[in-house]
């Protein structure tokens, strides 16, 4: 028994540090997180992403509530069964990430804890100085898989839909190697792991990782069927992961066919990485008989890398510093807004043959208030009558419609102003004028097809 103890506490001083699974979005850092964590040692956390966040102002931001405004933000307690009810109870003396870790760790009843995150790819440097024993376990898939598989997600997932979302992956990957290898030179533990292995040998690259984390391989680590994966975010694209397989997924179908300029650009940037991978991965081989991407190509992508990667520090720094009050607000008004009914696609033709009366009688009232306006002069506004038919259209056709109108109305209410001042007001004024106008109708349309969109879904329940 007394030896045992000893070799528990040899285990526990040795791997005192996390262990860091990280992988470019869509790589499989999810297969390979729950393949180690059915090691009965494994404890990682599933994208807490708690360094995913500005290193000059982390002390500031641990000296607050962080817990709970982390909880807020990606769910990391509830999904990994530390709270109940909402509540931090038994977490109050938990003050850093790391203490977070080893609960975690002591609940799962690990000695080997840490995280896996895709969004450490530009972090690599940042964790090993707060961690410099830390290890890392670094998954490489080929950029033409990856960016598949990120049109195949952005079906279901709005994630995978927003601006910038190849530069992103561009910018990761970059990061990504020339930090490992800077890392790799300072002596950091790095493991190298491929998709490939991972799916077509899957025993022979958790014996791998086993040996590089220095534990005893165990054969559950080939079987998913038992795997507890309650901590990976709900959504389609962990659908593969969840019915327990571990293979490669398959692609077909027109809306993951990648159209011919994108397809290029992956295949350039895939001959740099298999260069700079090959001190790591041996020689690769590389069916891509593109050039590597010019200095202008790498610096563009760079650049508007950098910039999206700032947009979202900002958005963190929002979720960490502004009131929760508004946070909460904001969030219940965002999914207020964004609750979208399926509705029937239905042509211009349609549209007209149908809601005629209403699109005339719209554009009618909107000739009235105009010429009233100009019959009256500038001393008596009309600004509720011009907003009527914007609100007709969007109340009865839908948003589209209503948008369109608002603009002809500011238009039309803009241009009657000018003639009125004749040409006393500045052209930027006049612009400025027209921009607020615009807002305001659009604020109106958007609220009123909310409400459109509400009261059909009552109508239909009481149906």
């Amino acid at each position: 028994m007394l030896e045992e103890t000893q070799g528990a506490k040899r285990v526990n001083s040795r791997f005192s540090n996390p262990v860091f699974v990280v992988g470019v979005y869509r790589s499989g850092t999810s297969l390979l997180y729950a393949l180690l964590n059915q090691h009965p040692q494994m404890a990682l956390m599933y994208e807490c992403d708690v360094w995913d966040f500005p290193g000059t102002l982390s002390k500031i931001r641990f000296r607050r509530n962080w817990l709970q405004r982390q909880e807020f933000f990606n769910q990391a307690l509830s999904r990994h069964r530390l709270t109940f009810g909402g509540s931090l109870r038994g977490l109050e003396n938990t003050r850093t990430p790391e203490d977070l870790y080893r609960i975690f760790g002591e609940v799962q009843n690990g000695v080997l804890w840490g995280e896996k995150s895709p969004f450490y790819c530009a972090r690599l440097r940042q964790l090993v100085q707060r961690y410099p024993r830390c290890s890392f376990i670094l998954i490489w898939r080929s950029p033409i898989e990856i960016y598949r598989s990120v049109l195949r997600a952005a079906r279901e997932e709005p994630y995978f839909r927003r601006r910038g979302i190849l530069s992103r992956l561009i910018y990761y990957q970059e990061q990504m190697i020339q930090q490992a290898a800077e890392l790799d030179r300072a002596g950091v533990r790095i493991c190298h792991v491929t998709y490939d292995n991972l799916t077509d040998d899957t025993e022979k690259t958790c014996r791998k990782t086993c040996e590089f984390l220095g534990i005893e391989f165990d054969e559950k680590m080939l079987d998913l069927a038992n795997a507890d994966l309650s901590a990976i975010f709900p959504g389609p694209q962990h659908n593969h992961l969840r019915q327990g397989k571990i293979e490669r997924q398959q692609f077909g179908g027109e809306t993951e066919v990648i159209d011919p300029p994108a397809l290029k650009k992956l295949q350039r940037f895939d001959a740099r990485w298999h260069r700079l991978q090959s001190p790591w991965l041996g020689n690769q081989t590389n069916l891509s008989a593109e050039r590597e991407p010019s200095f202008a190509e790498r610096f563009y992508h760079k650049v508007t890398g950098s910039c999206f990667c700032a947009l979202d520090d900002g958005k963190r720094l929002l979720f960490e510093f502004l009131p929760l009050a508004w946070l909460r607000s904001y969030r219940q008004t965002k999914k207020w807004f964004l609750v979208r009914r399926p509705v029937a696609r239905h042509s211009l033709r349609e549209q007209l043959s149908t809601h005629g009366v209403t699109i005339l009688t719209s554009y009618a009232i909107l000739t009235g208030v105009a010429m009233l306006d100009y019959i009256t002069g500038p001393d008596v506004t009309m600004a509720p009558f011009y907003m009527l038919p914007p609100a007709i259209l969007t109340i009865i056709i839908g948003r589209r419609w209503g948008i369109f109108a608002a603009v002809v109305a500011v238009v039309c209410w803009s241009a009657i102003q000018s003639i009125q001042f004749r040409g006393s007001l500045e052209l930027g004024v006049v612009v400025w004028n027209s921009i607020m106008r615009f807002l305001v109708f659009l604020t109106v349309v958007l609220l009123l097809d909310r409400v459109r969109v509400e009261a059909a879904s009552t109508s239909e329940a009481d149906i």
